[in-house]
């Protein structure tokens, strides 16, 4: 590390030329960041059960998770209303089927009027008055750029001709896979002897629907819908007397891998269309929702951060270049690992959004560490010289510094290897973020103070004024002495306190990967999942496959009437805590056909009695098998392409207002479990999958995680301070305060009914990673005290009279910088930025109260020699505390 500080110090121009040149190319990958809200990232991905998920939806589709639209009017049994939904459909089936002729025509037409340089945004839309669904998308895309009034500048042309592209980009990946509507939607009827599929509402020879416009016409589509029990809860909702209320859009998707593009352009669309009332929900709306918050408060709460830390630093050094110093170096940091990341395609998920307000806390702790060895050796520099003083000083803290970031990275990077994508991302930058800080902060700021004046500081520090007298943190520091030094048996006593009620809290804590929890009770987004799984029974759904052991199994009444049977099941009264308000299956196919051959009477909506009709409706049944796989395009979603297993899809609410959550989601999975195991005939088996079924079995892996992370960050540091202090014993009391801070954070959860998710799963390793810095800076320093021949009371008082300051000021920075996120919309970064705060808090008064206490109670020397006659004792230092005191 001499070396290199060497080399700073003699080459700083240059290095300070390099290092901006490196931030300025990492600075352009921030362009590129973009967020992951999917449900990916939180998914174990190597576990056999995400295969078997996999595998499923080759067979039948990512039908488990759909975007459910809401409609509801108080004029919805009118034409006008109807011509409105219908539009919203047009627009939504741009996305479905790719017109590729049409669109070429459509774009080769806007060209030629963005090349009028007096164009309007008026013009540009009456032009297509005749193509209403390009007309529709143009003034949506308009709004969105501002350009909806006035004459287009040349900006706005391009942005326009960006946007509508990136459209018609998605229109051609075709991602939409069904729409299912009370307008899109197909029943089966029996005639002669015949199955038939028909429209709901008719279309004509173009295929534009013919909407109802009398009351007689509505009143023929309400029959229609009340036809077919399947309905009602997928495609409508009805009061308790059996009114239609709403109507539904289900969306289902072909590839939910990257559902964030066109979820979002869906939500545009909804958006759009402000004459009617329209309620999105389903998970990948849940994810924009998320998304547009982290977004929101990464904008807003960054800037915040760094003024916490900017009135620290001011506070601390009471200069220009003990704030700017810092700053550059920390802004630096967070630029580097933020354009790396977008350089690299890795997106910000909701763990990743801490890691710039890591960076920024993290990084000025090292600035200032930096800074006050620099204020500290004032004299040193200028005795020796400022080339040959720097040289010393910067050279001793930044080895300090480089140890302390080594044990940080090392504590991160245990977490690099985590299944769960999002932490394990989490972990490798992080990591990285503090190889950066640590460098940056090693070489920007001696490189600077090798340029800058030494001689203003030397006039106001080395000629008797103290930059950073702090009555305040004096105080404290004097109050933490007298306590560890003549009081730690009575400290120890109150943390073995605080210790055994944590521990009582810490069996209180619950794991849960639900995203709602994210939000308040009173969110728009929780009050409207409440009212889609009201009316369409859940928000999200899973799979229960179940096979019949054969091929065509699935064509008998005996498998057709158990699938039924255990679909009622589900729906019993005394079942109600499954929160299962739907179900779809194929059976509901066969049912709909036996009704349709006996003249749509109601009571034969049930499975027929013998084989042969079963089979017989089958075979002259006929409808799209677009793919040719042998399944009509309508099974696709519930039965396999051998006809051997069939796919029960169950919709999934929450309990009234509250949230399942995933220890409600587990005991559902569970009690189904053993019913299936009581029922199914040897030869059938089940497997249950889907995205609910998934986060339980990330929740077993966040707990797992998080129990090797301690483990083997614990292990690791407490070998690396050995290697470093030559001393077992330091080594194990090095444990000691992050241990404590560690199990009360853990307490503090289980008391406050504070859930253990993925993001506050990276709390404890931050804590140790974080607070063991302090504890380096501790022992060394007392270390060296020792070293010098003082007695021990009198280096743990020499150790706190120096080291405390620096330690509390970039714990203070730490603990206000990470509270800022307290200020967050966002549950997840609120409950982070407190935690972080109070462990904060915790580690310093561990590394300040609890360690000295601790190496009184177990009589740690860390030398062998005792104190040398003539070195000052204790009574020497005292006084000057209590003169302030």
């Amino acid at each position: 590390m001499n070396r290199y500080i060497r080399f700073v110090l003699k080459w700083p121009v240059t290095t300070l030329v390099v290092f901006f040149i490196v931030t300025i190319i990492l600075s352009l990958g921030m362009l590129k960041l973009q967020f992951d809200t999917s449900i990916t990232a939180f998914l174990p991905t190597s576990d056999i059960e995400y295969e078997n998920y996999n595998k499923v939806k080759e067979i039948y589709g990512d039908c488990d998770t759909f975007v459910i639209l809401n409609i509801a009017d108080k004029k919805l049994w009118q034409y006008k209303t109807f011509n409105q939904i219908n539009n919203l459909i047009i627009d939504l089936e741009a996305f479905e089927v790719y017109n590729a002729p049409l669109e070429q025509e459509r774009t080769a037409q806007l060209d030629q009027l963005l090349a009028n340089r007096t164009l309007t945004g008026d013009a540009l839309l009456n032009h297509f008055a005749k193509d209403l669904a390009f007309k529709r998308l143009l003034a949506r895309k308009l709004e969105k750029i501002g350009g909806d009034t006035g004459l287009l500048s040349n900006r706005l042309k391009r942005k326009l001709k960006s946007a509508v592209m990136t459209a018609n980009e998605l229109k051609s990946e075709e991602m939409i896979d069904d729409i299912i509507s009370p307008f899109t939607s197909r029943d089966i009827t029996g005639k002669d002897d015949a199955l038939e599929t028909v429209e709901i509402i008719e279309t004509d020879f173009a295929g534009n629907r013919i909407l109802p416009r009398t009351d007689s016409d509505f009143k023929t589509f309400i029959a229609k819908l009340k036809r077919n029990p399947v309905f009602q809860q997928g495609i409508y909702a009805a009061d308790g007397k059996g009114n239609i209320t709403d109507l539904g859009i289900i969306i289902r998707f072909k590839d939910m891998s990257n559902s964030d593009p066109i979820s979002r352009e869906i939500l545009e669309i909804v958006n759009s269309h402000k004459e009617l009332t329209i309620t999105p929900q389903g998970q990948p709306i849940i994810y924009i929702w998320i998304n547009n918050y982290m977004e929101q408060d990464l904008a807003r709460l960054i800037p915040l951060v760094m003024l916490v830390v900017v009135i620290i630093f001011f506070i601390n050094f009471k200069s220009i270049r003990g704030v700017v110093l810092p700053f550059v170096t920390l802004s630096m940091a967070t630029v580097w690992i933020l354009g790396l990341m977008g350089h690299l395609g890795v997106k910000i998920t909701t763990v990743g959004i801490s890691i710039p307000i890591l960076m920024i806390a993290v990084g000025s702790s090292y600035a200032i560490h930096i800074l006050n060895q620099y204020y500290a050796d004032c004299h040193l520099i200028t005795k020796e010289g400022k080339a040959d003083g720097l040289q010393h000083a910067m050279g001793h803290i930044s080895l300090t510094v480089f140890l302390t970031g080594l044990t940080t990275f090392v504590s991160f990077m245990t977490l690099a290897s985590h299944p769960i994508s999002a932490i394990s991302e989490w972990g490798l930058f992080s990591a990285l973020g503090i190889v950066f800080a640590v460098l940056i902060s090693s070489s920007i700021i001696p490189a600077a103070l090798e340029l800058l004046p030494h001689k203003s500081i030397e006039t106001k520090v080395c000629n008797g004024k103290k930059m950073f007298d702090s009555p305040i943190i004096d105080r404290i520091i004097h109050f933490m002495t007298i306590g560890a030094i003549y009081h730690y048996k009575k400290v120890m006593a109150v943390v073995l306190i605080l210790l055994v009620v944590s521990f009582i809290g810490l069996f209180k804590i619950q794991v849960d990967t639900e995203l709602l929890r994210n939000f308040k009770k009173d969110n728009y987004i929780r009050t409207s999942a409440n009212m889609i799984c009201e009316k369409y029974g859940g928000r999200w759904g899973f799979n229960i496959v179940i096979d019949s052991g054969e091929p065509d199994g699935v064509k008998t009444a005996k498998y057709l009437n158990i699938i039924s049977d255990f679909r009622k099941w589900l729906s019993l009264d005394e079942n109600r805590d499954l929160c299962i308000r739907r179900t779809d299956a194929f059976p509901d196919f066969i049912k709909t056909m036996h009704m349709a051959m006996n003249n749509d009477n109601p009571s034969f909506f049930k499975i027929p009695d013998n084989d042969m009709d079963i089979s017989d409706y089958l075979e002259i049944f006929s409808d799209d098998d677009d793919n040719s796989d042998g399944r009509i395009d309508r099974f696709e979603p519930y039965v396999d392409t051998d006809f051997e297993a069939c796919n029960v899809l169950a919709r999934l609410g929450d309990p009234g207002d509250k949230l399942l959550g995933t220890l409600g989601t587990k005991k559902i999975l569970k009690k189904i479990s053993a019913h299936l195991d009581q029922i199914l005939p040897a030869e059938y088996s089940y497997k249950i999958t889907g995205h609910p079924s998934l986060l339980v079995k990330s929740a077993g892996y966040i707990v797992n995680g998080q129990i090797r992370s301690l483990l083997l960050t614990l292990l690791v540091i407490g070998f690396v301070v050995l290697i470093l202090l030559r001393d077992f014993k330091a080594g194990f009391l090095s444990l000691i305060p992050m241990t404590v801070a560690v199990i009360i954070n853990f307490g503090i959860m289980g008391w406050f009914g504070i859930y253990l998710d993925v993001a506050t799963s990276t709390i404890a390793t931050i804590t140790i990673g974080i607070g063991v810095d302090d504890t380096i800076h501790f022992l060394n320093t007392f270390r060296y005290y020792r070293k010098l021949g003082e007695n021990v009371d009198t280096a743990l008082q020499h150790t706190l009279q120096v080291a405390g300051k620096a330690i509390l000021f970039t714990s203070f920075a730490l603990i206000f910088g990470f509270s800022v996120l307290g200020l967050s919309t966002f549950k997840p970064l609120i409950l982070f930025g407190l935690l972080m705060g109070i462990t904060m808090m915790a580690t310093t008064i561990g590394a300040l109260i609890v360690l000295p206490s601790a190496i009184k109670l177990t009589k740690v020397r860390l030398v062998k020699a005792q104190a040398e006659p003539g070195k000052r004792s204790l009574k020497t230092f005292i006084p000057l505390f209590a003169k302030k005191s």
